[in-house]
C-alpha cells in the first residue's frame, strides 16, 4: 500500500512533519501485518479443520483461496480506511490554513488597533501637555490674583477697623437723634391731632356753608343758537319777571328765538352757571302774553342729563331734582327739537356750590 503525501503551505509541513511522517509511513505497515496475520492464521485454522464445507453442489475452497479473498477484502479494507484517513487529514489541513489565516487577519487588525492608540495616545498626551501648560498660566495669573486680592482685603480690613470707630460714634450720635425724634414725633402727634379737630370743624361748616340751596343763575350769561334779532338773551337771569304786559312796548323782559322760515327747528337756549354747582331745582317763567303751547316739548338738561321735559302749556314749569340722585353740572340747556320758538320771562336754576371735579361731598 502506497500513501501519497498531500501538498500544503510550508508554515503547515513544518509544524505538522512528523504528523505527516506516521500517516505515510506506520499505517501502511500496520495494514501488511494485519494481511499477514491473519493469512497465517487461515493457515492454521485449514491445517487443523481441513477444507472448508462448501455449500451443496459447490466446489470447495482451499485455505489458499480463502486467503487470497480475504486478502482482496482487507486490501480494500485498507483501501477505504486509508481514502478515509487521507480526507480527514485534508481536512485538518484546511481547518491549519483557516486557523493561520484567521491568525494572519486578527493579527493585522490587532496591528491596525495598535497604530491607532498609539496615535491617539500621542495626540492626547501632546494635547494633555499643551492644556498643563496653558493650565500653568492660569495657575499663576490666579495666584497673582489672589495675591492681589489678600492686598486688598487686608486694607479694607484697616479700613473697616477705622470704620467701627466711626460707627461707634455715629450710633452714639444716633441715639442722641432718636430721642430729638420721639421728642419730635410726639410734638408733631399733638399738632396733627389738634390739626385733625381744626380740620373737621373747619369741614363741617364748610359743608353747612355749601349745603344752602340759593339761587345760582342769577345774572349769569345766557346764550341762544337761534337768537330773534330784537329780542336779547341776558334777560332769562335778571330776575324781572313780574311784568305781564309789554308797556312800553320797548320794554322787553322775555328772551325770544328766531322765527323766521327755516329757523324755527332745534332751538337752544343755554345758561352757563360758571362752576359746578349741585342742581336742586330749575324753574322756569313763561311768556304770559301768548303761546304758552310753544313751550311745550322742550328738553331740560344738567350738563348732560336729562332732568325734565315741558309737557303741558302753563304759566311756570317747576322741575326737582330728587335728593337720592344728585346731579352736577355747569350749564342748564333748553331744547325744543320742534319747529316753535323759545320765549321765556326768567330760568331760575337753585342749587349749591360750586365744587371741585373730584371733591363732591354735598
Amino acid at each position: 500500500v502506497v500513501s501519497t503525501q498531500s501538498t500544503g503551505s510550508s508554515g503547515i509541513n513544518a509544524e505538522y512533519g512528523e504528523y505527516s511522517f506516521i500517516s505515510q509511513h506506520t499505517f501502511p505497515y500496520f495494514a501488511l501485518s494485519m494481511i499477514l496475520a491473519e493469512i497465517v492464521f487461515l493457515f492454521f485454522v485449514n491445517a487443523v479443520f481441513g477444507t472448508t464445507a462448501a455449500a451443496p453442489g459447490a466446489k470447495p475452497r482451499t485455505a489458499f483461496e480463502q486467503v487470497i479473498e480475504t486478502f482482496y477484502e482487507m486490501r480494500e479494507d485498507a483501501v477505504t480506511i486509508r481514502e478515509e484517513a487521507h480526507q480527514i487529514r485534508q481536512e485538518g489541513y484546511e481547518a491549519v490554513s483557516k486557523a493561520y489565516q484567521i491568525k494572519d487577519e486578527i493579527k493585522d487588525e490587532a496591528y491596525e488597533a495598535r497604530s491607532g492608540l498609539e496615535s491617539l495616545l500621542i495626540d492626547t498626551f501632546t494635547l494633555l501637555k499643551s492644556q498643563t501648560a496653558s493650565s500653568s498660566l492660569y495657575i499663576h495669573e490666579i495666584r497673582n490674583t489672589l495675591t492681589a486680592i489678600n492686598n486688598r482685603m487686608d486694607s479694607l480690613e484697616s479700613k473697616i477697623g477705622g470704620f467701627e470707630d466711626q460707627i461707634g460714634g455715629i450710633e452714639d450720635q444716633i441715639q442722641e437723634l432718636k430721642g430729638s425724634v420721639d421728642q419730635t414725633h410726639t410734638q408733631l402727634n399733638e399738632k396733627v391731632e389738634t390739626s385733625n379737630t381744626l380740620s373737621a370743624t373747619i369741614k363741617s361748616r364748610l359743608q353747612a356753608w355749601m349745603s344752602e340751596v340759593r339761587l345760582i343763575s342769577l345774572f349769569k350769561m345766557a346764550d341762544m343758537n337761534n337768537p330773534h334779532p330784537a329780542y336779547g338773551t341776558g334777560v332769562v337771569t335778571d330776575g324781572q319777571f313780574m311784568m305781564s304786559h309789554q308797556v312800553p312796548s320797548q320794554m322787553r323782559t322775555h328772551c325770544h328765538s328766531d322765527n323766521t322760515a327755516g329757523r324755527l327747528t332745534d332751538n337752544k337756549l343755554t345758561i352757563n352757571l360758571g362752576g359746578l354747582f349741585r342742581i336742586n331745582r330749575v324753574y322756569i317763567w313763561n311768556y304770559r302774553n301768548s303761546g304758552l303751547d310753544q313751550l311745550v316739548g322742550t328738553h331740560i338738561y344738567a350738563d348732560e342729563s336729562l332732568i325734565g321735559t315741558v309737557i303741558e302749556a302753563t304759566f311756570y314749569h317747576n322741575f326737582m331734582v330728587s335728593e337720592g340722585n344728585p346731579t352736577y353740572a355747569s350749564k342748564i340747556t333748553l331744547h325744543q327739537p320742534l319747529a316753535k320758538n323759545i320765549h321765556v320771562l326768567e330760568v331760575q336754576v337753585w342749587g349749591s356750590g360750586p365744587f371741585n371735579e373730584n371733591d363732591l361731598f354735598a
